[in-house]
């Protein structure tokens, strides 16, 4: 039996509030989608080295972030490519999470891990030139090619064999914010990467 309340149906109600909620999460999210993510994207892949980028949002969660995933060509350098993606990204507004992909086999994860000290050491006591021979002695002794670079706000390390790559982005925690940078394959719990 319907619940009538000097003649307001609350069932009627309540069908029409579910409605309307539902319309309104659906114009935002093709509003955020159309106007937002699909021009960003664009001006995303147009950084030369940037192969594809994906997104993925949670349409419910208002303060959740833009989560992109980028694909980068082997041979680019994360230290010329990632600034202009975040200069982009900071030019827009919003908070986004990115993440590079890789492919890191067996042995450039067990490297990493023995990097990952120094890259810590590093950013604590600011002596990146101990972290580059670091680096080149650990990459040496592996077989593995390798790159560093650096900036006021990440540190950029590939370690290459073949065809497997491992890249980190490594915020040195100066301006935690906007943009967050995750890392995928293996190690991926360390929460500085």
């Amino acid at each position: 039996m319907p619940v009538h309340f000097r003649g307001f149906r609350f069932q009627v109600a309540l069908l029409v509030f579910l409605v309307v909620s539902a319309l309104g999460l659906g114009v935002k999210y093709l509003h955020q989608q159309t106007k937002v993510l699909d021009p960003l994207i664009e001006q995303i892949q147009g950084v030369p080295g940037v192969v594809d980028v994906r997104s993925e949002q949670s349409i419910l969660d208002r303060t959740s972030r833009v989560l992109l995933t980028l694909q980068v060509e082997q041979d680019s350098r994360l230290a010329v490519l990632f600034p202009r993606v975040y200069q982009t990204l900071l030019a827009q507004g919003g908070t986004y999470g990115v993440r590079v992909e890789d492919a890191p086999n067996s042995a450039l994860l067990e490297v990493f891990q023995r990097v990952q000290i120094a890259v810590e050491e590093a950013i604590v006591t600011g002596e990146f030139t101990a972290l580059e021979t670091r680096v080149k002695q650990l990459a040496d002794e592996a077989g593995l090619a390798w790159e560093l670079g650096l900036d006021r706000e990440f540190i950029y390390l590939s370690l290459v064999q073949g065809e497997s790559t491992l890249r980190r982005i490594v915020s040195r925690g100066v301006s935690e914010g906007r943009v967050r940078v995750y890392t995928d394959g293996g190690v991926t719990s360390w929460p500085n990467g």
